[in-house]
């Protein structure tokens, strides 16, 4: 029975890495102008993940030499065609959303899993993130890339599983403390959803 469970859990492993795929305009290059990162788009349930994952995509793009228009301005610049959260970005063009934040090149970002789920036996954490490089002008997409991170672990023995219970709950709670949930896991989402993005 143990070596099922094992077997299960590693079948399931595997499958979780898979290779991503990533997507690049013909005759793309990086471009000289700033790109403004918009607000990330949250479709998990934890509302920390849209400013975590922002900050990392930020620093990722900023590594790979992209000069950024990022936070406030861009807020500000969506605010006044009456956009105050992410999801309200597909009621505008890219064209109009250009003009408001004041760039040629736009970075969106959708955050399709955000979870930690401590069940005794399984832990399990994830995230996947997806951003995407948009044309204002012409609303073409010029880079698309889905970045995924993921730990399961499975304990067969009860005490291994309390003790791992205990554990997981006192590190998540530490990590919420310095505002970085699911560090390791978000930081591989963002670093493989970038990876495709040639760098300036």
């Amino acid at each position: 029975m143990r070596a099922r469970i094992l077997l299960v859990a590693t079948l399931f492993s595997a499958a979780c890495a898979a290779k991503q795929a990533y997507f690049i305009a013909p005759g793309f290059a990086p471009p000289a102008e700033p790109v403004a990162l918009l607000p990330f788009e949250n479709e998990s349930v934890d509302l920390s993940a849209e400013d975590y994952l922002y900050k990392l995509a930020a620093g990722r793009l900023a590594a790979k030499g992209y000069s950024l228009i990022q936070g406030e301005p861009v807020l500000e610049g969506l605010k006044g065609i009456g956009i105050t959260d992410a999801g309200q970005m597909a009621s505008a063009t890219p064209e109009i959303i250009g003009r408001a934040v004041g760039s040629g090149l736009l970075c969106y970002g959708t955050i399709e899993d955000f979870t930690f789920q401590n069940l005794g036996f399984v832990v399990r954490k994830s995230v996947k993130l997806r951003l995407k490089l948009v044309s204002a002008a012409t609303g073409e997409v010029l880079y698309e890339g889905e970045g995924t991170g993921r730990d399961i672990k499975v304990y067969l023995d009860r005490d291994e599983a309390k003790k791992a219970f205990v554990e997981q709950m006192a590190m998540k709670l530490v990590q919420n403390m310095l505002k970085s949930p699911l560090a390791k896991e978000a930081e591989k989402a963002v670093a493989d959803a970038a990876a495709g993005l040639p760098a300036r």
